[in-house]
């Protein structure tokens, strides 16, 4: 490594060269440009198996996309890096796939819902170690529909919110993804139904919640086949007023995890 001194100074290549900046130290530094060329991975036999595992890689990360946009409601409340969570997943799930080759195999959702459900969109305030009941839910796959039934609550019994904000209130959402099939297209709104998020009203923290059920409807209208996978999840948002009708939603407080896949 060498360092840039006078009056020349750039970043990027130039021949066999890299320069380049760091955050720690003032300067430019240059070194010689190692490794080996796009052009040879992409066309060399002897970088077929890397080609493989790229494109694979490829397919993990927009698997994960598709999941992603399915928490849509819910993921702001995520603790921890949830896309990179979602890829190691989804590699997990193509690598169930024997039928296909390597380099196109599937990710099949529909036939590991098992692998989602459950996941926890915050670790450090788990969601069910906030609320300390079970809740009670049904996807139903004809209509397109869920439901969940969200229990009597009360604080310090089965009701423990670490968050010193004055209101919580609940977010139910339902969404559904397709599977994805080699060569991992890009997402489209063919590939995804919504239904709109469901809010509980604000509540106060320190008083007692009635439970409520709530439904859900995807909005695609139609009945989706067996490829589908629908995802429901469910979160607890934290709040403080600014005026009599309007509630601030806070950051970096509350939790979420998915509820149930079918």
């Amino acid at each position: 490594m060498a360092r840039l001194r006078g009056g020349i100074d750039f970043t990027g290549k130039i021949g066999g060269l890299s320069a380049y900046k760091r955050k720690d130290i003032d300067g430019t530094f240059v070194r010689i440009s190692e490794g080996v060329s796009s052009n040879k991975i992409k066309t060399a036999k002897s970088f077929e198996r890397t080609r493989e595992n790229n494109l694979e890689w490829k397919g993990c990360g927009r698997a994960a996309g598709r999941i992603r946009w399915a928490l849509l409601f819910v993921r702001h409340l995520a603790d921890h890096n949830i896309t990179a969570e979602f890829s190691k997943l989804c590699k997990v799930i193509q690598l169930q796939d024997t039928e296909n080759v390597k380099g196109q195999r599937s990710i099949l959702f529909s036939k590991h819902r098992d692998l989602l459900e459950g996941f926890r969109i915050t670790q450090k305030n788990p969601f069910d170690g906030v609320v300390r009941l079970p809740l009670k839910y049904e996807i139903i796959r004809e209509t397109g529909s869920a439901w969940v039934q969200l229990p009597n609550l009360t604080p310090e019994i089965n009701l423990f919110i670490p968050w010193q904000y004055p209101l919580f209130r609940f977010v139910i959402s339902l969404q559904a993804i397709t599977d994805l099939h080699y060569n991992y297209p890009a997402y489209t709104n063919k590939d995804t139904d919504t239904a709109p998020a469901a809010y509980t009203a604000w509540q106060p923290v320190g008083e007692n919640y009635t439970g409520e059920r709530i439904e859900l409807q995807l909005e695609g209208g139609e009945k989706r086949d067996d490829s589908w996978t629908f995802i429901l999840s469910v979160g607890l948002e934290m709040g403080t007023p600014i005026s009599n009708k309007i509630v601030n939603t806070m950051k970096d407080a509350g939790c979420a995890r998915i509820l149930a896949v079918g």
